[in-house]
């Protein structure tokens, strides 16, 4: 399937930091929005399938944000997203911004090749919808 580009992604999170928004709160609001991914992805797909997604898309994210690989998995290939915010809020603020959106779109892109465009929206929409200003 053509990769469709998930453009009205890129930048959730790092609009939050030019909003002011308190470091703690976007930690929180990124590793729910994971959270909340998980729980869509693992009905369909998975335990297994949502935790190679994510560390597909960490490994692809880690290009440009190296320290982002360090949540990759606990040895067992379980993602740790409770690790996610410890290392979220060890970065600069928009540094972690920039490197969560860089994180859910790599992801969101590489859902979109698997599944198309249409079906991951609909999925996702609960989860991604309050993150966006361009509503799905």
């Amino acid at each position: 399937m053509e990769n469709q580009p998930i453009s009205w992604v890129i930048n959730c999170f790092t609009e939050e930091v030019k909003r002011g928004k308190d470091a703690t709160c976007m930690a929180d609001e990124i590793v729910a929005a994971w959270e909340g991914i998980d729980s869509i992805m693992r009905r369909i797909i998975g335990k297994g399938g949502f935790n190679a997604l994510f560390l597909q898309s960490v490994e692809v994210t880690g290009q440009l944000h190296p320290w982002i690989a360090a949540v990759s998995h606990d040895g067992q290939s379980n993602v740790d997203l409770k690790a996610l915010r410890v290392l979220l809020t060890n970065q600069d603020m928009i540094e972690f911004a920039a490197a969560s959106d860089a994180l859910l779109s790599s992801f969101l892109n590489l859902l979109v090749d698997l599944i198309g465009l249409s079906l991951t929206k609909r999925l996702l929409r609960p989860v991604l919808d309050p993150l966006l200003t361009v509503k799905l």
